[in-house]
C-alpha cells in the first residue's frame, strides 16, 4: 500500500500520478492488481491521506521479486518525487473477513 498526503497542488498531482506514474508502476513484474483509492473525506474534519493505492502481488515472494526489479526503482523514485504531501509505503497481507 502506499498512501499519499494532500499535495500541494492536487490537480498537477493527479495529471502526472495518472500520466506518467501509474505506466511506470504497472511495469513492474507481478503486479496483480492496481487500485487507486482517491480519499473523498472523513468522518470528522480532514482526512489523513489524499490517495491510498493498493498493488497486490501474488503472494510476498512475488512482491520481494518486483522490489528488486529496475521498473520497481523508477516507480519508487518517481512517487517520492511528485508526493509533494508526503507518501508512507506499507507491506500487507490481506485475510478474508
Amino acid at each position: 500500500m502506499i498512501l499519499f498526503g494532500k499535495p500541494t497542488d492536487p490537480k498537477a498531482f493527479d495529471e502526472e500520478y495518472w500520466k506518467e506514474h501509474v505506466p511506470l508502476a504497472k511495469r513492474m513484474p507481478g503486479v496483480k492488481k492496481y487500485t487507486v483509492n482517491k480519499i473523498t473525506g472523513a468522518p470528522k474534519g480532514e482526512p489523513a491521506f489524499y490517495q491510498i493505492v493498493e498493488v497486490e502481488f501474488e503472494n510476498m515472494e512475488a512482491l520481494k521479486r518486483a522490489l528488486e526489479s529496475p521498473a520497481s526503482r523508477e516507480s519508487g523514485k518517481h512517487a517520492v518525487k511528485m508526493a509533494t504531501g508526503g507518501i508512507t509505503f506499507l507491506y500487507a497481507e490481506p485475510k478474508e473477513a
